[in-house]
């Protein structure tokens, strides 16, 4: 990679969570053993059960992380996007010391890949840093608990309404235009659908005045009956 874009990518995830409460000098260490890397559209990052020595944060694009089922299907577990990380978590996990998805980009995109064992060096010798990352991921781990309760108790026109309003933000209004981030099969694997399910839910909203859709964009009508149908 070119020296002036390694610089210019390395400044865009120096802001993220898990370096912001790093001071100049840790961060150097850490950014000079740092890896920006250029992926190819369905290229693989790392597969399952590869050695989990590095972590690594989303430039630009989208990464895929999967498994498969005993039966062969591929189950998608989530869809990392521009602006944050993936197996961050595994570093403070002794009994885990491989990866247990598998990555791999869904258009072209960049990754900046950093060095565990540096990282958790680091994080020993600064305990307030410590804290701060530990207070990130159980942030992190909160967020997925809800996930999860949403995709074992509710139905399938409940899981596709809070996706909808998830990608909202915090503030949403009404006639607000939302860009699904994947392809609707994606996402319908990520809701534990079928396709066709999401395809119909979503035709539903439609007949009912609630969203209207355009290709992967779709205009919320309505974030009060939206909420009502979740």
């Amino acid at each position: 990679m070119n020296p002036i874009i390694r610089v210019n990518v390395l400044d865009r995830v120096r802001v993220h969570p898990l370096f912001s409460s790093l001071n100049d000098d840790a961060l150097a260490q850490l950014f000079e053993r740092a890896r920006p890397i250029d992926l190819a559209v369905h290229e693989k990052l790392f597969s399952q059960g590869e050695k989990a020595d590095r972590f690594y944060i989303v430039v630009s694009g989208s990464v895929k992380l999967f498994r498969f089922s005993k039966d062969g299907q591929e189950k998608v577990i989530e869809v990392i996007e521009e602006g944050h990380s993936m197996a961050e978590a595994i570093m403070f996990m002794e009994e885990l010391s491989c990866y247990p998805v598998n990555a791999e980009s869904l258009e072209k995109t960049t990754v900046v890949s950093f060095n565990s064992s540096l990282y958790l060096q680091i994080l020993e010798s600064s305990p307030q840093s410590c804290f701060k990352i530990l207070g990130t991921l159980s942030r992190r781990l909160h967020t997925r608990l809800n996930e999860i309760e949403t995709l074992t108790l509710k139905n399938a026109r409940h899981r596709a309404c809070r996706y909808l309003i998830g990608l909202a933000g915090e503030n949403p209004v009404n006639n607000q235009v939302i860009h699904l981030p994947v392809a609707k099969q994606l996402i319908a694997a990520r809701l534990a659908m079928q396709p066709e399910t999401l395809s119909r839910i979503l035709r539903e909203l439609i007949k009912e005045e609630v969203v209207t859709v355009g290709g992967r964009d779709v205009t919320i009508k309505s974030f009060e009956r939206l909420k009502s149908l979740d």
